[in-house]
């Protein structure tokens, strides 16, 4: 089984002593993103992704800097409104273990992310025309898995050729609720679609 959720824009760059060190999972497709990106000049950054100021600024020098920019893991580091949400400050080794088998987050920049991969601080959307079509670029395949899609249809509409369990809940009381049940059994992920799908029809 595979949890998929979006990235947030805001990031608050960590580690997390719990999470394994992992490599991109798609190094190539990667650098043509960040080749395109590069190619654009502060005011093409900013009439495309709608940013100014100090944002702008920030995001225009992370592009440029970008091979000596930290590391960090992509779980840890996001914290949108569903991160925020999470118990983080009770997850202890068990949970983390059950995050790094299960849960993946779908990206504009990496394509697709496990908890542990090492990534460095961005900004990008699917839906930012930044010269390359991200939706056409990133060809996401997850094959022989029961996959609950948490993440937004902006994220989700790159998966190709899946077949998803759709859930129309508060993402971040579903993702609590499966981190800390350590759902991992044939019949419990069963038990799951089922109980899914009569909350998604309430």
């Amino acid at each position: 089984m595979k949890i998929l959720i979006s990235p947030s824009k805001t990031q608050s760059p960590s580690l997390s002593k719990y999470l394994n060190d992992k490599e991109l999972l798609y190094p190539l497709k990667h650098k043509k993103v960040l080749a395109t990106l590069r190619k654009l000049t502060k005011k093409d950054i900013e009439s495309k992704m709608k940013l100014s100021k100090d944002l702008l600024n920030n995001t225009y020098k992370n592009i440029k800097n970008y091979n000596s920019l930290k590391t960090h893991h992509a779980f840890e580091s996001f914290n949108g409104l569903v991160f925020k949400g999470l118990n983080k400050a009770v997850y202890k080794q068990q949970e983390y273990n059950y995050i790094e088998k299960n849960l993946l987050i779908l990206d504009a920049f990496y394509g697709l992310l496990e908890p542990g991969t090492l990534i460095k601080e961005y900004r990008l959307d699917f839906n930012m025309n930044i010269g390359l079509n991200l939706y056409n670029h990133w060809d996401i395949k997850l094959e022989n898995e029961l996959i609950i899609n948490l993440a937004s249809k902006e994220f989700s509409t790159v998966l190709k050729n899946n077949e998803l369990v759709n859930i129309i809940l508060c993402k971040k009381k579903m993702i609590n609720l499966l981190i800390r049940q350590h759902i991992l059994s044939k019949q419990e992920e069963w038990f799951l679609i089922i109980w899914l799908l009569k909350k998604s029809l309430m």
